[in-house]
């Protein structure tokens, strides 16, 4: 066996279609991914096949993770390209912490705005439940429902 087999077999070196199958995504996900500068292939094979490592399929997993949690692509990509491959664990904790505390703000914003839109879609349903006990056919100009109705 030659260098490259045996380089191959310590690596265990996968091919895009493999990397897409262990990760639970398609290929097309895997190219995105890389059209977008968050993953690369560590080698390319002289037939030009793309062949990632185990660390590769990690780094996958680790942006799909955030990107699970709603954090967008951008930023994902700019916490990995800001950490240093020498950096401490607890350097890493504090990156993906910064993250997660700006993600939250979000969440907890958007969340505010939803309940403002329920308590006003609470308020519009109780008046037209008033509007349903009316006998009248016309609205009365002067009735403060009536601007519920369509």
């Amino acid at each position: 066996m030659g260098m490259i087999g045996m380089n191959q077999e310590k690596k265990k070196l996968l091919k895009i279609g493999e990397l897409a199958k262990r990760a639970g995504v398609t290929v097309r996900t895997i190219r995105y991914y890389e059209e977008l500068g968050l993953l690369s292939p560590t080698e390319v094979s002289p037939g030009g096949f793309r062949l990632y490592t185990e660390n590769d399929l990690y780094r996958f997993q680790f942006i799909q993770r955030f990107k699970d949690l709603g954090l967008p692509l951008e930023e994902i990509h700019a916490l990995i390209d800001s950490s240093e491959p020498g950096e401490s664990k607890m350097q890493r904790i504090m990156a993906s912490y910064s993250l997660f505390e700006k993600q939250l703000k979000k969440i907890e914003d958007k969340i505010s705005e939803l309940e403002v839109s329920k308590a006003n879609i609470e308020k519009g349903m109780e008046a037209l439940n008033v509007c349903k006990e009316c006998s009248r056919e016309i609205c009365l100009p002067t009735c403060s429902n009536k601007k519920s109705l369509l």
